[in-house]
């Protein structure tokens, strides 16, 4: 039986792999079915659902396939990440990212494993200490 990769992954990520059609999308999917395990912090599920939510206020997505996208998220195996344990290191990148963005990178830290991200502030941001990867289109 082979090893079990884990990654960290974060709402940017997710939600381009639910909702967008296009080439961040497919560069979203093609990452996360790279590495099947994921891991993230518990907030994970309420940060996609408001980028799926400010895409339809915002006219960028439609109903249906917002509604898509949140019906798929009860289905996707994702080991949870509890908080509380991640509150110290959290504490210590407040300078350089926001509290969501460090629970993501404490996560990865702690399970010493690779953060997959869209968001390309936070990989360029000082003080992380997990790789990073930043998703980029083809």
């Amino acid at each position: 039986m082979g090893e079990r990769r884990v990654i960290v992954v974060d709402a940017s990520v997710l939600a381009d792999a639910l909702v967008d059609d296009g080439p961040v999308g497919d560069a979203a999917r093609a990452e996360l079915t790279g590495d099947p395990h994921w891991a993230a912090p518990g907030h994970l599920l309420v940060e996609v659902m408001s980028v799926v939510r400010g895409k339809v206020l915002g006219g960028k997505l439609g109903l249906a396939r917002a509604a898509e996208a949140i019906d798929t998220l009860p289905s996707l195996v994702i080991d949870e990440v509890g908080v509380p344990g991640l509150l110290d290191r959290m504490w210590q990148l407040r300078g350089n990212v926001t509290a969501y963005d460090a629970a993501y990178v404490a996560a990865a830290e702690m399970m010493a494993c690779p953060l997959v991200t869209s968001d390309g502030r936070l990989a360029k941001a000082s003080g992380i200490r997990c790789e990073i990867r930043l998703l980029a289109a083809s």
